[in-house]
């Protein structure tokens, strides 16, 4: 469940096995995606390293206050959320968020606002434990979990809290346009204050740079591949769903309209950003960013 790091073996044998940052596969089968467990004193002497080997990570609170001091958990959690946003890994904070409702129908304050401490970092993921697990009121420990986590997102937008320099990912050209690209996107739905941002994609790395850049709106994303649609529900801010593509570009835009339109995530005359990585498989990557109306 997590990564020790007394030895540099250690993580040479976790990278490779992550493809340096990248999902590991089984055969034929679907990708799998490793989460990197930050509980133990080690982790902190290497974090960037356990954050680039890994494919995302969580940062164990319960488990990291028994061996550092409380007080420096805070920021080691804001570090590690940081740092993971800035290696485009998706990161979840754990334990202890609503431990009160265990045994009681309403939280504390302060545990209130820690939940808003944590989505105001830009964490991508909450994870609830004793109280969904083994607490008297799950569902309602859920509600206010979601509660608290959907204004507090409404606030830091807003407020334009939370901006970070983000260094450069990719080491290829290709790469790197498509890095340049979401960053321009996004920068144009924060500036035209667009409802949201389309975004199709067959492998998700369009709309993993796009849940980088934390934009305002939502990001829906869309895929013809089931597997790339499961590992998208952890990024920050996307909504994937799968819908197969045709070969008319302008026929997968329409498509999406209505299903979103029918779902009433967006409206007609809304101002929305697309964002495409689309290709044939077998021929050079075409690739393109508009801003359109919802018909």
């Amino acid at each position: 469940s997590y990564i020790q790091t007394r030895t540099s073996g250690v993580l040479g044998s976790v990278d490779a096995a992550a493809g340096g940052g990248s999902s590991s596969s089984s055969g034929s089968g679907p990708p799998i995606e490793l989460i990197a467990k930050l509980e133990a004193y080690d982790c902190l002497q290497h974090m960037d390293a356990i954050v680039e080997a890994a494919d995302g990570i969580m940062v164990a609170r319960g488990d990291l206050g028994a061996q550092i001091p409380v007080e420096e958990v805070p920021s080691v959690q804001q570090y590690a959320v940081m740092r993971a946003r800035q290696f485009g890994k998706p990161a979840i904070v754990a334990h202890q968020l609503l431990h009160s409702m265990i045994e009681y129908p309403i939280p504390t304050r302060a545990e209130v606002a820690d939940v808003a401490d944590v989505v105001r970092q830009r964490a991508d993921a909450l994870m609830l434990s004793g109280e969904s697990a083994m607490g008297a009121y799950p569902e309602k420990a859920l509600g206010v979990l979601r509660s608290v986590a959907t204004r507090m997102e409404d606030w830091v937008r807003e407020e334009k809290f939370g901006t970070l320099a983000l260094p450069q990912l990719a080491d290829s050209p290709d790469g790197r346009v498509s890095e340049e690209i979401c960053a321009s996107a996004a920068y144009m739905a924060n500036k035209l204050d667009a409802a949201a941002i389309f975004v199709f994609t067959r492998r998700g790395y369009m709309a993993h740079f796009l849940s980088r850049c934390r934009p305002d709106c939502p990001v829906f994303a869309f895929t013809d591949d089931q597997a790339v649609r499961r590992r998208l529900n952890m990024r920050w801010g996307v909504m994937p769903f799968w819908t197969p593509f045709c070969t008319d570009n302008e026929e997968n835009v329409k498509r999406t309209f209505d299903l979103m339109k029918a779902r009433r995530f967006v409206r007609a005359g809304d101002l929305v950003v697309v964002v495409s990585d689309l290709r044939p498989r077998e021929e050079d990557i075409i690739r393109s960013v508009q801003v359109r109306r919802v018909q």
